[in-house]
């Protein structure tokens, strides 16, 4: 199962790197790509973590004898879950700290600028904006980008997880 994990996370990481790259050499990484870099980003996490099906599927297929229910398939989930988050968080890091250096200042000015054309109450809008500014240094650090962005694909992965694990049971139980 070990190299099932590291095989297939290590896929699921390079799409979930690979995709917003190349999307971003595509389409720029001006403010205006920002609503369309975010919908890539969480659909490159989403189909990268849809390895864990086919993992699973090819687990079952090299071991015929053996009765893989939902543990075992959670297992092997998360195991992929946790390698492609390692990635996409190291590579939020390097991107942030080397690749575009202003990256965090221009999102955060893309977010002030949200939600002042959002037509919410001006007061609303003024609270809205002293919570992100009370948070930004926060967000800024690297560290907890790094985990923000591991947790957010983690997360994820467990979710593909905990159903393929469910859909992997209930064909069991049909098989026996």
């Amino acid at each position: 199962m070990k190299q099932s994990i590291l095989k297939y996370g290590l896929i699921a990481g390079i799409i979930i790197v690979a995709i917003p790259s190349i999307s971003g050499l595509i389409m720029g990484y001006g403010e205006d790509t920002f609503a369309t870099g975010e919908v890539v980003g969480y659909s490159a996490m989403i189909f990268s973590l849809m390895l864990i099906f086919v993992a699973a599927k090819k687990y079952q297929e090299a071991n015929p004898n053996e009765t893989i229910g939902f543990k075992k398939i959670f297992l092997l989930g998360t195991g992929i879950s946790l390698i492609a988050g390692i990635m996409f968080g190291l590579y939020n890091v390097i991107y942030v700290l080397y690749i575009d250096p202003d990256f965090m200042e221009k999102y955060y000015q893309y977010s002030i600028n949200n939600i002042r054309s959002s037509g919410i109450p001006i007061e609303a809008a003024d609270l809205k904006i002293a919570e992100i500014e009370s948070q930004k240094e926060m967000f800024m650090n690297p560290i907890l980008n790094f985990f923000l962005m591991f947790f957010t694909v983690f997360f994820i992965g467990l979710i593909v997880s905990v159903i393929s694990g469910l859909f992997q049971r209930d064909k069991v139980k049909a098989e026996q």
